[in-house]
């Protein structure tokens, strides 16, 4: 947690430090506004911020240079040492080279915790087609990750991760545990990162996060028809929210995965459906 912690104001540090163990995110808004986010509550905390004091602590956040970190903050976020997450909002400029950050409104510090055995209630199922489905901030790629990092230490396992969360790369070196057999394609749109893993590295599987759009289906798809493994997740209530919002509901009706499992909270499995 030091390493959030030294992206902060001091004062803002000082007053975040006492709920770091239970705290999800801490925001800091352009407004002068503080707050921690736990799992029940949203803290606002005694301190405020100058709006020079946010431009500081992103460029802090990009080591000296926002204009070398713009691929990322184009992205809307920033990955830090430990995997930990920085969203970004504020004014964007749009030019030749696509829109780019001009000046910071609010930032997301979101708090990475790797949990161990966050997958074994799946153990029998890893390996083979997964689907995890939840509403945001249920757990998914946690339980994800950990599955990953299970398969990840008895067979060759490829994560696309496109947005940086499963493995959380910094400097080309996983932050997170994903298993010693794993490797990452960090960065990569999902449907890309899927085709270049079967091209290239020959996984037995492939773990990649939210999933939902045509492209990422065909490449799931080709996958699957390759003799390859996909653990993946989805948002959503259910399988039958899943199946009238997404062209995933032809693979549910195929039972295309062997193990659906439905998360109803951090960690809490409400259903699992197994067609193996």
């Amino acid at each position: 947690m030091n390493t959030i912690l030294q992206y902060l104001p001091p004062d803002a540090a000082r007053e975040a430090e006492p709920y770091m163990e239970e705290a999800r995110e801490i925001r800091l808004m352009s407004t002068g506004v503080v707050a921690v986010a736990t799992e029940k509550e949203l803290i606002r905390l005694p301190v405020e911020i100058t709006a020079a004091q946010l431009r500081n602590t992103l460029n802090y956040i990009c080591r000296g240079s926002v204009y070398s970190a713009q691929s990322s903050l184009r992205e809307g976020f920033v990955t830090l040492e430990g995997g930990h997450r920085v969203g970004v909002c504020g004014r964007l400029t749009t030019g030749a080279g696509g829109a780019a950050m001009v000046e910071p409104s609010a930032l997301c510090f979101r708090v990475a915790r790797q949990i161990i055995g966050a997958a074994a209630p799946l153990e029998r199922y890893l390996g083979g087609n997964l689907l995890i489905i939840s509403p945001p901030g249920c757990g998914k790629t946690t339980m994800l990750r950990d599955a990953a990092r299970t398969v990840g230490g008895f067979l060759p396992v490829c994560i696309i991760d496109e947005r940086s969360e499963l493995a959380a790369v910094k400097n080309g070196v996983p932050q997170m545990d994903v298993g010693e057999f794993t490797c990452v394609l960090d960065g990569v749109k999902k449907s890309d990162g899927m085709l270049m893993a079967l091209r290239s590295m020959a996984p037995r599987v492939i773990v990649t996060d939210e999933i939902g759009s045509d492209e990422d289906i065909d490449a799931i798809y080709r996958a699957v028809n390759s003799g390859v493994a996909v653990m993946t997740s989805v948002h959503g209530q259910n399988a039958g929210d899943v199946r009238r919002r997404t062209r995933l509901g032809g693979m549910l009706d195929r039972r295309l995965f062997s193990c659906v499992v439905t998360l109803s909270g951090v960690g809490e499995i409400a259903e699992v459906n197994s067609y193996a």
